[in-house]
């Protein structure tokens, strides 16, 4: 009798002890800290979820790269991409150059099939990237740009007062 009346107050005490244990979130934990937001033709929009900084050091690149990347509340996504030649890690200013590295994109939902992009200039794109800080743990910096249509070129979207404050995770191979 006295183990009928104890297993409701075990079952209690697991109850608590398992609802008060935090969960593991994938998405959480691989998340960065800070901030990214920008005027797109004028409005702002700033990410709210899904933060990432992430900083790429693979073997056979001879370039390192920086990705700032997030989604606003209604899911448009926002990214930024530097290269950085012979893997110097360093403040500056990094434009849209003629091997699509430098860029900047945008996607009115993370679901649609075509985006805009700062990656082709002879489309018309243009992307200005200033990183007032970079390192393999923390980047700060700046951007505007023209992003063009994938699929219809003549369809731009401007970017001006683009700004980003995130920790960096660094993968390596």
């Amino acid at each position: 009798m006295k183990i009928a009346s104890i297993l409701p107050a075990l079952g209690l005490v697991a109850a608590i002890c398992l609802t008060a244990c935090k969960k593991k979130d994938i998405f959480e934990d691989n998340r960065s800290q800070g901030h990214m937001s920008m005027k797109l033709d004028g409005q702002t929009i700033s990410v709210s979820k899904q933060l990432t900084g992430s900083y790429y050091d693979t073997l056979n690149d001879p370039l390192s790269h920086l990705i700032v990347s997030g989604l606003t509340a209604d899911n448009q996504l926002m990214t930024i991409n530097v290269a950085f030649p012979l893997k110097e890690l360093k403040p500056g200013t990094y434009r849209l150059n003629d091997f699509g590295y430098n860029t900047i994109g945008w996607m009115r939902r993370l679901s649609d099939e075509s985006g805009y992009y700062a990656d082709e200039k002879k489309y018309g794109a243009d992307a200005i990237i200033v990183l007032e800080s970079i390192s393999e743990t923390k980047a700060k910096g700046t951007f505007s740009g023209i992003l063009v249509h994938d699929v219809d070129a003549d369809l731009t979207k401007t970017v001006t007062e683009g700004q980003f404050e995130v920790s960096v995770i660094k993968y390596t191979k």
